[in-house]
């Protein structure tokens, strides 16, 4: 084994993805408190709820956009006949636990949508309605988490880099 291994994304693009998470929570839970509801309505909080995500799960989203395209990168290197530094086993794997991650705040996200359909159904508002979109957003982004994890796992084996 050599000791020179190849260098992982940096976190700053992940770090800032995530800080504007926390902004835009901050001003949303901001809005929902100065928001005054009409009579049998409940405050708005499809926006919190997309923010909130943001703040929760922005670094861990972004990281794997991250070791997607470095992947991808090394596999297409590779293929050309590039000779490249060993990878450290944690960056191979870490696409997997991010994954999980965004996948979980995804569903999430569709879960507060199904419960935002489900008070527009009963009559009781939630501020959730229509729910329809926040249970599209959060089913989009666990099914492309999860696709994203499965290329990225196969383009670190295609690598080389994987077992």
């Amino acid at each position: 084994m050599s000791s020179e291994h190849a260098a992982g994304p940096t976190p700053l693009l992940p770090s800032l993805v995530a800080a504007a998470g926390v902004v835009l929570t901050v001003l949303a839970v901001v809005e929902a408190a100065r928001t005054v509801p009409a009579a049998d309505q409940a405050r708005p909080m499809n926006e919190l709820v997309l923010a909130a995500a943001l703040a929760l799960g922005g670094y861990s989203l972004t990281r794997v956009l991250q070791l997607l395209l470095r992947a991808q990168s090394r596999r297409r290197r590779r293929r050309a006949g590039a000779a490249l530094p060993e990878v450290r086993r944690q960056l191979v794997d870490a696409h997997s636990l991010h994954a999980v991650w965004v996948i979980g705040v995804g569903a999430s996200i569709a879960l507060m949508g199904a419960l935002g359909v489900w008070s527009l159904l009963d009559g009781r508002p939630s501020g959730l309605e229509p729910g329809w979109p926040l249970l599209l957003c959060g089913g989009a982004v666990a099914l492309l988490a999860h696709l994203a994890r499965q290329c990225t796992s196969r383009c670190w084996q295609e690598a080389g880099d994987a077992e």
